[in-house]
């Protein structure tokens, strides 16, 4: 169906947001090592120096995406879509001549396929959504580069559903990096795919709901699904401020509003107890051994933020986590379960924080969500200080055009300017 202006305008914010997350993943070392390693030459790598083979191009472009959790969410999908798009996107417009416009209708096509499935499946317990049902989404946002119709773009999809990962939801909070790769195989993934399909291989017809809906899944609502075709996922996403996982943001905003009263040292802390729903409160690690742990803990989160004075990327730095003074203000901070809080969700996010402050005072705040919700959108030039913070160390100056670039594809004649004007 045809595109609304106000789902492009919204798509861009969502596209300069991602890629402010890319540059960030970029410069950091694990990404530039294995960057380094396969940038032998093929498309270039969008915000890094060097090009390398269009599979191993949205690899590496989605594993940057995703390594400073900073990249967007959309709760009705129960994952990160836009990561899974943009990546495969970005390495075909990077491989022959495509309008900005034709870039962001990819990226929205690969948002809304994705998300559709992940709304319709019930994904098991023990597995992260990342890498799942996002290879849907990376397969449509390349077959839309590639003009197939929606037949063909169909058995893409159902060849890319056999090309999903299993992944593991306790990865990330028992300080697996290896969280971080999910994205971009999905996304190397679906692009594989498309290739595939062109080639002649052929996927199990039908394998969406077969595969996310007793493989990956243990459910899938085929009503749903159908459902999906007629709604924009992509304007219920979640957009991010700081840079840890989604659930930590309820007892960061918490602790931010008790700050915003009053200043807290450290020393002042007797104890934070940490009340909400229940994915949130597994994010219950005190020490966690590795920086994606940090950004999986509620504790760690909160402590870093009162001692750093911040939850920015250098907050959950290899050096922050191994900070004896923060860590041994997370060993006083506890999270547990509010079963009344669980029983409102999906319709609220709730998370309550208990301050009990050595002189025997108490603060608590109860806060719905959190900023950067869809129904407490972040201003847009919230996003554009975000986008300045995750490029200038890399790019100085240059970060406004790049800005307005990525917030207006449509604008841009040949994303070959958007290449040139990300260039380290």
């Amino acid at each position: 169906m045809p595109i609304p202006d106000h789902v492009r305008a919204h798509a861009g914010l969502i596209l300069a947001d991602t890629l402010g997350a890319i540059v960030a993943g970029h410069a950091q070392p694990e990404v530039r090592a294995i960057a380094a390693r396969h940038a032998t030459g093929g498309v270039p790598l969008l915000g890094a120096a060097g090009a390398a083979p269009p599979p191993m191009a949205a690899f590496l472009t989605g594993l940057a995406g995703t390594a400073v959790e900073l990249d967007e969410g959309n709760y009705p999908a129960g994952g990160h879509p836009a990561i899974h798009a943009v990546a495969p996107a970005l390495t075909e417009a990077a491989g022959r001549p495509i309008t900005g416009e034709a870039l962001l209708t990819a990226v929205i096509a690969g948002y809304e396929a994705g998300s559709r499935v992940g709304h319709a499946m019930r994904l098991r317990p023990a597995a992260h959504p990342h890498g799942t049902w996002g290879v849907i989404g990376a397969a449509a946002a390349v077959a839309s580069l590639r003009g197939h119709d929606a037949a063909r773009t169909g058995a893409a999809l159902d060849l890319a559903a056999s090309l999903g990962l299993a992944t593991s939801a306790t990865a990330s909070l028992r300080g697996g990096s290896v969280r971080n790769v999910y994205a971009g195989a999905a996304a190397q993934n679906g692009l594989l795919a498309v290739d595939l399909l062109e080639a002649g291989v052929t996927g199990e017809p039908g394998g969406i709901p077969v595969v996310f809906g007793g493989v990956i899944g243990s459910g899938f609502d085929a009503a749903a699904y159908e459902a999906g075709a007629s709604r924009w996922f992509i304007l219920e996403s979640f957009l991010k401020q700081a840079s840890c996982c989604r659930e930590t943001q309820g007892a960061l905003e918490a602790i931010e509003l008790l700050l915003a009263d009053s200043p807290i040292a450290p020393d002042q802390v007797e104890a934070i107890e940490v009340a909400t729903f229940a994915s949130a409160a597994t994010l219950s690690e005190r020490a966690p051994v590795a920086p994606i742990a940090g950004r999986f803990s509620i504790p760690f989160t909160v402590a870093t933020r009162i001692i750093c004075g911040h939850a920015w990327i250098e907050a959950f730095s290899e050096a922050a986590i191994a900070d004896p003074a923060t860590r041994a203000l997370a060993a006083k901070i506890a999270v547990v379960e509010d079963p009344a809080y669980t029983a409102r969700q999906p319709a609220e996010r709730l998370c309550r924080l208990t301050l009990r402050l050595a002189d025997g005072g108490l603060r608590q705040r109860v806060v719905c969500g959190t900023p950067g919700d869809p129904d407490r959108p972040l201003p847009e030039s919230a996003l554009r200080d975000k986008f300045r913070r995750s490029v200038e160390p890399t790019h100085g100056d240059r970060w406004e055009r790049m800005w307005d670039m990525a917030r207006h594809p449509d604008r841009l004649a040949s994303t070959a300017e958007l290449f040139d004007a990300f260039r380290p």
